[in-house]
This record gives C-alpha cells, sequence and structure tokens, in this order.
C-alpha cells in the first residue's frame, strides 16, 4: 500500500516539475528579453531541473544565452516592403509553398526595379498569404519602387528580423 502511495506522490511531483518547466518556457516565449535563470526563479523551479525536463525547449544563442524555442517552427514571419517608405509589412507564412510564392512574389518586385515587369505580369493575381494581399498591379508596384528609393538603408530582404526596444 505504502509503495503505491510513494510511486503516486513521485509521479504526481514529477507533474508538477514538467508544467512548471513548460510554464517556465512560455514566460519566455511571452517576454523574450525575460533571461533564463530569472523566469525559472520565478516559477521556484531550478534551472537546471527545466533543461532536464524540457530539453528541446530550448536552446543558446549566439550569445551564449539559453533561449526558448518558439513551438511550431513552420510557421514564419516574412517582411515585405510596403507603399509607404520605412514601413515594412509582416506576412505570416505558414508552410515552404507559401515562403516559396512570397520568394517568387520578391524577385519579380526586384526585376521590375530593373525595368523588367514580365515577371511580375506572369506572376498569380490576388494572392493573399497570412491575410496580406500581395501587389500585382503596375500602379501598386511603382508606389512600393518608389518607397524604396526613398528608404535611406536598402531594403534588407525577406528574413528581416525587428528589435524590440528594452
Amino acid at each position: 500500500m505504502t509503495n503505491s502511495r510513494n510511486r503516486n506522490r513521485a509521479r504526481q511531483q514529477e507533474q508538477k516539475r514538467k508544467a512548471r518547466a513548460r510554464q517556465v518556457r512560455e514566460d519566455m516565449l511571452w517576454d523574450p528579453s525575460l533571461p533564463f535563470t530569472k523566469a525559472a526563479h520565478n516559477r521556484k523551479i531550478d534551472p537546471r531541473t527545466v533543461r532536464k525536463e524540457l530539453p528541446s525547449g530550448f536552446h543558446k544563442d549566439s550569445s551564449g544565452r539559453v533561449r526558448a524555442k518558439p513551438s511550431n517552427l513552420r510557421h514564419k514571419t516574412l517582411y515585405i516592403p510596403s507603399p509607404s517608405p520605412g514601413v515594412l509589412v509582416p506576412v505570416a507564412t505558414k508552410n515552404v509553398r507559401e515562403r516559396r510564392l512570397l520568394g517568387q512574389w520578391m524577385a519579380a518586385l526586384n526585376a521590375a526595379g530593373h525595368g523588367d515587369f514580365s515577371k511580375m505580369k506572369r506572376f498569380p493575381r490576388r494572392q493573399v498569404i497570412g491575410g496580406v494581399r500581395l501587389a500585382t498591379g503596375p500602379k501598386e508596384i511603382q508606389r512600393i519602387l518608389s518607397a524604396l528609393a526613398e528608404e535611406e538603408s536598402p531594403f534588407e530582404g525577406l528574413y528581416r528580423t525587428l528589435v524590440r526596444p528594452s
């Protein structure tokens, strides 16, 4: 009888540890500036235990800091230029097909910037990715190209990251 109680108690403690480790990861995803050890101590769990319980939930970045991995790595947010100078439009993509289509649109936009509108004319009309309609009309494209020309710095590309102020 006491062995089954001990096993149950151990199982419950393990479930609590895993739940706290998941909460640490969620806290870090919610606030990317939150340090790993601070997040672990806020949830009253040892950072080593968190790494042991969720080894695939965290990674070390280039500076050596422990960061939480997003839960779905297939979803990527890409950025495209808009008709307003210096304004980027975030496009949430769900799969490779959408990212490839967005890359083709950027290639057509770049070709249009060099005077070749043939790729943009062949591009499918009314394409919507992540709730954002891709511009294909000559007037819209010209406005985007004018905005890119007015910017102080050149467009960094689709995989640009936005830096959050701390």
